[in-house]
């Protein structure tokens, strides 16, 4: 047992900063979002399930968490990261990125020969791609076929075959190698996430539509294999109901089964992923019926260091304890002599300035801010916050520590 499991970090028994998990949090979410999308499965009639992002929080433990949760799969970006799920013991991975490398490539195929149960999956979008894995395969003398899934895109995205043509000659490509499987379409529609309000829904919708149209044409060609149910992946935690309720209009020949491969939902935040979540529960009638919510766990603690001027205190933590990428920190907790305040003097309070180790502070007036206090910080995005730690802190709701989790970045 790690010798910092039951110190009080609100008592100052350990040294901060420090990143810490709410575990009332993390279970309540790791089951609320795969119970949403079976039942949003259901009321649209089509088969859902949730593979989670890995790169969220790259922590083998949650990862388990969320699969013994009713999770079908964990998705990874890369290879690095499907290695890390292998020595989880995760037995299907879904690679939502394209394989082009040829070590890459031959650690997944010595996994696939290595391991009969092992499931893995990744994305192509070009024919070239297909050349790439079909040729690794041959000179490897793979006996298992690799499954793929054409990926669809958009014009200023990411990757992804930007119109059916082009995605259907990747299908094509795809049906004739022997040596691959073509086993569903893919999209990533996450991104769009930042465009205005009044045109994000419908530009998301786009987005998953030629998804739907992909998976018709292969499907009507007869290019989809026929061992699995068709696999209709879409990413992101901002449009997971979008999502579903497009790809089930595919309505194709065979069975299908749905992907979401949202990540942040565990972790959720209190500055990007929380205004999104609003727009989903105010556009999605079973979200708000069901009464769907998602609980921030993801805290930074600091020492308030200094009160330099009547409406400034500043903190004992800057961007590299705390990812700012997605906005500043959000002041959520204040605790002093191991007291857990009720938070009213950080009312209006807000991060102007965040430095390497230091976050300033400006307060609306006078304020029962302390030098000592303590300051837990809410990530804009959890993303960016996992991967500055090697520790991560699991406590319980009086901050206690519960046990320590490590991060594989």
């Amino acid at each position: 047992m790690d010798a910092t499991v039951g110190a009080r970090i609100l008592h100052e028994e350990l040294a901060l900063p420090l990143c810490t998990l709410r575990d009332g949090a993390l279970r309540a979410n790791s089951r609320a979002l795969p119970a949403f999308l079976h039942a949003l499965g259901a009321r649209c009639g089509a088969a859902v399930e949730l593979s989670p992002h890995g790169k969220t929080s790259m922590i083998k433990e949650l990862w388990r968490r969320q699969l013994d949760d009713g999770c079908w799969a964990i998705t990874t970006a890369n290879a690095q990261q499907a290695r890390v799920a292998r020595e989880a013991g995760v037995g299907r991975v879904l690679m939502a990125n394209q394989l082009v490398g040829r070590a890459e490539i031959d650690w997944v195929l010595g996994e696939l020969r290595a391991d009969e149960a092992f499931a893995f999956s990744c994305f192509v979008d070009s024919v070239d791609g297909v050349q790439r894995l079909a040729a690794r395969m041959r000179a490897a003398a793979s006996a298992r076929p690799l499954d793929v899934l054409v990926e669809t895109g958009y014009s200023g995205g990411r990757c992804g075959a930007r119109t059916l043509n082009d995605a259907m000659r990747v299908a094509r490509a795809v049906a004739a190698s022997p040596r691959l499987r073509l086993v569903g379409v893919a999209c990533y529609e996450g991104l769009l996430q930042t465009r205005p309000p009044e045109v994000r829904d419908e530009e998301a919708a786009g987005v998953l539509r030629l998804c739907v149209e992909v998976a018709r044409a292969c499907d009507a060609d007869g290019l989809l294999d026929d061992a699995d149910p068709v696999l209709l992946s879409a990413g992101g935690s901002a449009f997971y109901d979008l999502a579903v309720r497009v790809l089930a209009t595919a309505r194709l020949r065979r069975p299908a089964r749905i992907v979401i491969r949202s990540g942040c939902y565990l972790t959720h935040d209190v500055g990007f992923y929380g205004p999104l979540f609003d727009a989903l529960v105010a556009r999605d009638p079973l979200a708000r019926e069901a009464g769907l919510r998602f609980t921030p766990a993801l805290e930074v603690w600091a020492s308030v260091l200094s009160a330099p001027e009547p409406r400034l205190f500043v903190l004992g933590a800057g961007r590299r304890d705390v990812g700012a990428a997605a906005g500043p920190p959000a002041l959520v907790r204040h605790a002093r002599c191991g007291e857990d305040l009720d938070g009213s003097a950080l009312r209006g309070a807000r991060v102007v300035r965040v430095n390497d180790q230091h976050a300033a502070v400006e307060v609306p007036g006078p304020a029962d801010v302390r030098v000592g206090d303590l300051v837990a910080l809410g990530p804009s995005h959890p993303c960016t916050t996992f991967d500055k730690w090697r520790r991560v802190h699991l406590v319980d709701d009086d901050v206690t520590v519960l046990d320590v989790l490590e991060t594989h970045f």
